[in-house]
């Protein structure tokens, strides 16, 4: 066969081509793991004497440039399980690019990524490298896309930097392209990028029981007006969002996740470890299991889902066992002592799983009898030799009451544990039926002088489990030590132990078949939720929901359920919801305008749950200096003297200072780090502060569902409120970033967040680093939104004044800056010295004082100065926030903002031609405000 003759000009013109960026393959699917399947063998051949049978299978590689380890695992009824050794297998390519992001950035941050480019083969290569668009995202590519050629040594890698500056929140797509000289080679890469609203995340949550029967009027129709959502300093030009939900079952969000994979997600979260935190995982999917199999009401959910909740179960019991001590006890982690509170609850957990997946006799026995013959006093009492959490988690304060609390703990998980099961525990029943009687006389002789709600609400449903006649002599102090109007029993230091409190009274009233009185408590903390129906800690959360469910199962929602919903929003058409028992656990949702309240009106039969959730974000200066009740935290970063890693491009120490301002030391507390973007910790760090001899920490891990930012999660068993605890890490800075929003640390009690400080920290700017990333002008696509103010040496056209101020102008003063401070959102504090009547906005006087606020991207075009003053024009989408009470408004100084220098009147007389420049902003603003946009 002839070939194609090819000519020598021919063959070096080829030799300096590119490919056609239109034919490059574009990696796109980074995987982690992948090819998960469930295959079938074949027989075994019978010429096959080794006994195998082979089976091919086919697959593509995903995108990621790795080393793949394949693992197989088979079953066989005859020879049972058998492992496979990982067979690893290499894609490779002679030539690939890469490209590195941060895991997130704030909007208007600029960030310095990184393309590197990988030569796998010997010889030098030429490469041409393309980074596409990318809309509302300002780069060198801001209009086209932007090529440039760079020379490649063999065997060696090449990074290719850009500044890129995400101009809204969102994902957004970045995509690289790299092509060899001479058709040798190309490769493209495109990866999502996460940009965040810059600030504080907040959530507000408001919920509210659907009972038209009970609360509705005369006419059976149940109305809840829902007002206007005020909010605090939000971030401006961000979009606060409210969700409406509606659902025709009281716990079905509640339910829903507590038998979903992360059962945990709307709790506030400890890091791994914490043997509570594991039991907790247990917990929320067998309380809501428990209910749906007494209730029948798992076709509502999906049947399919309770093999999926029995699977959730039966992993956390068999990683619970790897806790357990020689002796059958617990501790709160491993290598450390027994907790009786910690063995008292896995009794109660192992003994609840019991019923549904293979837990031994001997994992419920052994701990239960651990107990019983090494932790009960011959008061009948229990003792803690080890307490895990705050003195106020086993009832609040020193004496009888923590010892009655802790008590009553132990004698519901033993009760439990006998009525759900049989035990027989080697013959030790009897030995199980003393200890069970003694902890109940002990907790009828102090039952008549406990003071606290929580001790009385859960010694009251220890009480009431175990005598099968439930005395009214019970009943009457729980009643008496609850709120007024019957609804909670409120705990004076802790929302959280309020919760769990009104939750052991639920119980109590439910198993005494005191409904009528049980209602009140079930409606409160069904509008006490948070959002996806969680408590705000495991705890509160299990308790709640196990006496919400028990109340349900009692008093179960009528069959013939029949509940009509009508949404109504000021400019929309009403929207009608209608649950039936099929379609009660579906969520209905709708979303409701920022700046107007709405209305809801119920009617027909069964209940509901009316759950209102707004997300937003406030400026960090709002918290940086408020004062903090319950711990002293001081958080500091500065520059490493130490050589940072090869893949950094800085190294920070950072110093937190933390102590308790109580009376006593604090235990179990959350340090929750919120990462600057583009710097990671040092893991050797905290490894070293979790391993050593003083076990600065006992836990650390980074985890992204707690903020968009990610953050650093560090579990401190105690706080002394007589010593400060200093923690120091390193962060390694991977990414340059200039205008780089404040991060914070938080400081809490994990069984009481609300007792928290939070505290600021952001690395010192440097001025020439910015410099360099904003090299060649890259920023100045940035300034699209920015006001930028006009010097006195720079002209105005004639008529130009007259023209931006007649488009219907919201504010126009003359205005003197009486101080500025920089942050993320620079803040000029202003004294109007003339207001210009054109203007609508009303209520304003000369000598009044307003803010203007303009974010740090925008500094240095607008450059505004101490004791200067400036004309100001701006329309109403400038106010940012109005205070109805004071009257005093804060404005943005934005893209449709006027901000011109006004001339001194000592500048005037010395310079003829500012002279002319005041003798026009004179009559501008004398003519506007006498004879308004007519005189044009």
């Amino acid at each position: 066969m002839e070939g194609r003759r090819v000519s020598f000009e021919e063959e070096v013109e080829e030799e300096d081509d590119f490919m056609e960026e239109s034919d490059v393959i574009v990696r796109s699917k980074f995987y982690e793991s992948w090819l998960w399947r469930d295959l079938t063998l074949p027989s075994v051949p019978d010429d096959r004497r080794d006994g195998l049978a082979t089976l091919h299978v086919e697959s593509i590689f995903p995108d990621t440039i790795t080393q793949w380890g394949v693992l197989a695992i088979s079953s066989s009824p005859v020879t049972g399980f058998c492992v496979a050794e990982p067979w690893n297998v290499r894609a490779w390519k002679l030539f690939f690019v890469d490209l590195k992001l941060p895991y997130s950035v704030a909007r208007n941050e600029h960030v310095e990524i990184k393309v590197v480019l990988h030569n796998n083969g010997d010889k030098n290569m030429e490469v041409k490298v393309v980074l596409l668009k990318t809309e509302d995202m300002c780069s060198v590519a801001f209009n086209e896309k932007h090529t440039q050629e760079v020379t490649l040594k063999g065997s060696s890698s090449l990074v290719v930097p850009y500044t890129i500056i995400p101009l809204k929140a969102g994902e957004m797509l970045l995509e690289v392209l790299a092509m060899v000289k001479g058709l040798m080679g190309s490769d493209g890469v495109k990866k999502k990028l996460r940009v965040v609203v810059e600030g504080v995340q907040k959530t507000k949550v408001q919920s509210f029981v659907l009972n038209p029967s009970a609360k509705g009027g005369n006419d059976g129709r149940q109305v809840v007006e829902v007002d206007k959502v005020e909010l605090g300093s939000l971030v401006p030009n961000s979009q606060p969002e409210t969700f409406i939900n509606i659902r025709g079952n009281l716990l079905a969000d509640t339910i829903d996740n507590s038998i979903s994979g992360d059962s945990l997600a709307s709790l506030i979260r400890m890091p791994g470890g914490c043997v509570e935190q594991n039991l907790a995982s247990i917990t929320l999917p067998l309380i809501a299991t428990v209910y749906l199999d007494r209730s029948n009401d798992w076709e509502t959910v999906g049947v399919q889902r309770r093999v999926e909740a029995i699977n959730y179960i039966q992993k956390g019991y068999q990683k619970q066992l790897v806790y357990k001590k020689k002796d059958d006890s617990y501790p709160p982690y491993r290598n450390e002592g027994t907790s009786t509170w910690i063995t008292a609850y896995v009794v109660k957990v192992f003994s609840m799983a019991r019923q549904l997946v293979g837990v031994s006799e001997q994992d419920v026995c052994g701990p239960l009898l651990y107990l019983l013959n090494n932790k009960q006093q011959f008061t009948g009492s229990f003792r803690e030799d080890n307490p895990v959490y705050t003195t106020t988690m086993t009832g609040g304060v020193q004496g009888a009451e923590s010892q009655s609390t802790l008590t009553a703990f132990v004698l519901i998980a033993m009760t439990e544990a006998t009525k759900h099961t049989e035990l027989n525990c080697n013959g030790a029943g009897h030995t199980i039926k003393n200890g069970i009687q003694n902890a109940a006389n002990y907790l009828r002789s102090t039952y008549g002088s406990l003071k606290r709600p929580y001790s009385l609400a859960i010694s009251a449903y220890a009480l009431s489990l175990v005598d099968e006649t439930p005395s009214l002599l019970l009943k009457t102090p729980l009643l008496k030590a609850a709120s007024p109007d019957g609804t909670h029993w409120p705990d004076s230091e802790n929302r959280l132990f309020t919760l769990e409190a009104t939750g052991y009274a639920l119980l109590a009233l439910v198993k005494s078949s005191h409904m009528t009185e049980a209602t009140a408590p079930f409606e409160w903390l069904n509008e006490q939720r948070r959002r996806g129906g969680g408590y705000g800690s495991t705890q509160p959360t299990m308790v709640v929901l196990q006496g919400l469910s028990e109340y349900l199962i009692k008093k179960p929602p009528p069959n013939d359920l029949s509940l009509q919903v009508d949404l109504s929003i000021q400019g929309r058409s009403d929207q009608r919801f209608h649950f039936d028992p099929r379609t009660s656990y579906v969520a209905r949702s709708s979303r409701a305008p920022i700046d107007q309240g709405f209305r809801v009106e119920a009617k027909g039969k069964g209940q509901g749950i009316l759950e209102v959730v707004t997300y937003y974000n406030e400026l960090p200066e709002v918290h940086e200096n408020s004062s903090c009740k319950n711990f002293d935290l001081d958080v500091t970063i500065a520059e490493s003297s130490e050589k940072p890693p090869p893949d950094a491009e800085k190294s920070y120490r950072i110093t937190i200072n933390v102590r308790a301002l109580g009376p006593r030391e604090v235990r179990m507390v959350v340090l929750d780090i919120s990462l600057p973007t583009g710097f990671v910790p040092e893991n050797e760090d905290l490894e070293m502060l979790t391993n050593s001899v003083d076990r600065y920490i006992n836990n650390f891990q980074i985890v992204d569902n707690l903020s968009d930012r990610g953050s650093l999660i560090i579990h401190l068993f105690k706080v002394s409120n007589k010593e400060t605890e200093t923690i120091i890490f390193r962060l390694q800075q991977t990414f340059k970033v200039g205008l780089l929003q404040p991060s914070s640390v938080t400081v809490y009690e994990y069984y009481n967040p609300d007792h928290r400080c939070s505290r600021f920290y952001s690395p010192k700017e440097d001025k020439d680093e910015l410099t360099q990333i904003c090299r060649n002008n890259i920023c100045r696509c940035t300034q699209g939104d920015c006001s930028v103010s006009k010097s006195l040496t720079d002209p105005v056209p004639y008529g130009a004044r007259e023209d931006h101020a007649c488009k219907g102008l919201y504010h126009m003063y003359k205005a003197k800056v009486l101080s500025v401070s920089q942050s993320q959102y620079d803040r000029y504090e202003m004294k109007i010295t003339q207001v210009i009547n054109i203007g609508v906005e009303e209520g304003v006087s000369v000598g009044d004082t307003t803010v203007f606020l303009s974010h740090a991207g925008c500094r240095g075009g607008l450059d505004l100065k101490e004791g200067t003053d400036y004309l100001i024009m701006g329309p109403k989408t400038d106010l940012w926030y109005k205070d109805s009470s004071t009257n005093s408004a804060t404005y943005m100084l934005g893209k449709d903002t006027w901000v011109e220098r006004w001339p001194t009147s000592t500048e005037c007389a010395s310079d003829a031609k500012l002279k002319a420049r005041c003798t026009e902003l004179d009559n501008f603003s004398k003519d506007l405000s006498e004879k308004g946009c007519r005189f044009k």
